[in-house]
């Protein structure tokens, strides 16, 4: 096991735990059926995903931090995409099916710009 796959699981569990304990304090839609969990386990596969994809492709050169874009890189960005679309997908299509949309999204959204803000400082 390489010190970069321990980084990026202890960070995907940092943000999962982050995003996990937001939900349930500010949001409370999210607690009920396991949304909060979705959220969290979606937001730790996303992360993981997004470092393996860039190591497969070489990519680790997005790592650099823009200035102009708050500090944050690319490699920030696409995990908090991943977190988005992860949370996104199987709470609209399966287990909050019948609610609104908004608050699908907002769930989505709130893990998606945690994973972002985490990502931005480890």
């Amino acid at each position: 096991m390489t010190q970069n796959f321990l980084i990026y699981v202890v960070g995907a569990l940092l943000a999962a735990a982050i995003v996990a304990a937001v939900l349930y304090w500010r949001y409370p839609w999210s607690r009920p059926r396991g949304r909060l969990g979705t959220a969290a386990i979606a937001t730790f596969v996303g992360w993981i995903l997004c470092r393996v994809v860039l190591q497969l492709s070489n990519g680790e050169n997005l790592d650099v931090d823009n200035p102009l874009l708050l500090g944050l890189s690319a490699q920030d960005v696409g995990s908090g995409v991943l977190a988005f679309l992860f949370t996104a997908l199987p709470l609209g299509l399966a287990s909050a099916r019948a609610e609104p949309a908004h608050r699908v999204v907002a769930t989505a959204a709130i893990a998606g710009a945690l994973a972002i803000l985490v990502d931005r400082f480890i």
